[in-house]
């Protein structure tokens, strides 16, 4: 049920059988493209910065929250709110992304651990993970965002099982049709692996 609601959902926002490339001034003239834009635009201007000002502010009160980034990206057209956050945990680099989709309220918490790390040298990682202060592991901090996500911005966990559904009849910037994602369809092009944390 909740994959026909979020299939029908989608459609409000993109043009269905109607590939950007081949047909685009079709697509762009479209109602659904239309909706999609202004709400793209009206979640990126300056007078809703305050939007994601409050919800980083939601984060200050951590030790580590504190510390999250606004990765947010306007001229990629990106369906959600993006905010990162880089970890380090036993000698090893980790980062967390939250998205939160302004389509539907729905959020996504993607963990990775950067095994190669080219940003940071071995003795960069080891003093930084010394002056950390915050106890909690990856698998608490994540438990924490969620409860700040859920319980304060009163977002939900979007279904794992669901993000990598493709929605067949639906396409968007350089995703063809038949290979767009509901994760696509809520939050942006990037690719996520089903299985992160």
């Amino acid at each position: 049920m909740i994959n026909e609601v979020l299939t029908n959902l989608t459609y409000l926002f993109y043009p269905r059988e109607i590939c950007p490339w081949n047909e685009s001034e079709k697509y762009l003239q479209s109602e659904e493209y239309k909706r999609l834009q202004s709400t793209i635009d009206f979640f990126y201007s300056d007078k809703n910065q305050k939007i994601r000002n409050v919800i980083k502010k939601d984060f200050e009160l951590d030790l580590t929250f504190k510390d999250f980034e606004d990765h947010s990206r306007r001229e990629s057209q990106d369906r959600c709110f993006t905010f990162f956050l880089n970890v380090i945990e036993d000698g090893e680099l980790h980062s967390i992304t939250l998205y939160l989709s302004f389509l539907s309220p729905y959020y996504i918490i993607r963990h990775l651990e950067h095994k190669n790390n080219p940003f940071f040298s071995k003795l960069r990682i080891e003093e930084l993970e010394s002056e950390k202060k915050d106890p909690r592991k990856i698998k608490d901090l994540i438990l924490d965002l969620e409860t700040i996500v859920e319980n304060k911005l009163l977002y939900t966990k979007f279904p794992q099982e669901m993000m990598s559904t493709i929605i067949k009849d639906v396409s968007f910037q350089d995703t063809y049709l038949g290979y767009f994602k509901m994760f696509n369809a809520f939050f942006n092009n990037t690719y996520i692996n089903q299985d992160n944390d």
